[in-house]
């Protein structure tokens, strides 16, 4: 057996520019706080007052089609006790819920679940669902959807949310918006 010197290692003086292959994505990082954060409304309530609403939820994008090259969209979901979208499919996109805090309540497919903390449930294209916060007090879930592209409806839909401040409270003109949105985007 012959002893062989180990190979020096010396660091080089600058560090090369990394780069992503043709047609791949760029790294990612977005920090806490950044993203396009909104006031989305969910289901309305049928006896609707105007302004007096339930308080809209808090969506924030930190990945959208635009910056994964149409690979995804993450969204942060805040939502108030008892809220949540109507009954609802994309024929488009397949969606990912992953809690964070509170519970909620996921019809999809034939079956229902109530998902809390650290629960994954992935739903795909084309099949009916709704989710609600299951709770007396406000939730939080991660929401994948792929690909990405979903937040244009969102961003359509909701209103730019104001960093510090509570979400408002549901009007007739969020809700007239959404409905008009949802035609555009869904037919009907």
């Amino acid at each position: 057996m012959t002893f062989t010197e180990p190979t020096t290692y010396t660091e080089p003086t600058t560090c090369p520019e990394p780069t992503s292959p043709p047609g791949q994505s760029e790294v990612l990082l977005v920090r806490a706080g950044e993203g396009i954060a909104l006031w989305v409304p969910e289901e309305p309530p049928v006896d609707l007052v105007d302004g007096a609403g339930p308080q809209m939820s808090t969506y924030t994008f930190v990945a959208t089609g635009d910056n994964t090259r149409g690979s995804l969209a993450v969204v942060d979901t805040v939502v108030p006790a008892h809220n949540g979208p109507p009954p609802h499919q994309h024929a488009d996109a397949d969606e990912s819920f992953y809690v964070l805090e509170g519970r909620f309540d996921v019809w999809a497919g034939g079956k229902h679940f109530t998902i809390g903390p650290g629960d994954f449930v992935f739903v795909p294209r084309g099949t009916e669902h709704i989710w609600k916060n299951a709770g007396d007090t406000t939730a939080r879930m991660i929401r994948i959807y792929t690909p990405g592209g979903m937040e244009r409806f969102f961003i359509d839909i909701g209103r730019p949310a104001q960093l510090g401040e509570p979400a408002p409270q549901l009007t007739v003109a969020d809700v007239r918006r959404a409905e008009k949105v949802a035609a555009e985007h869904y037919g009907g």
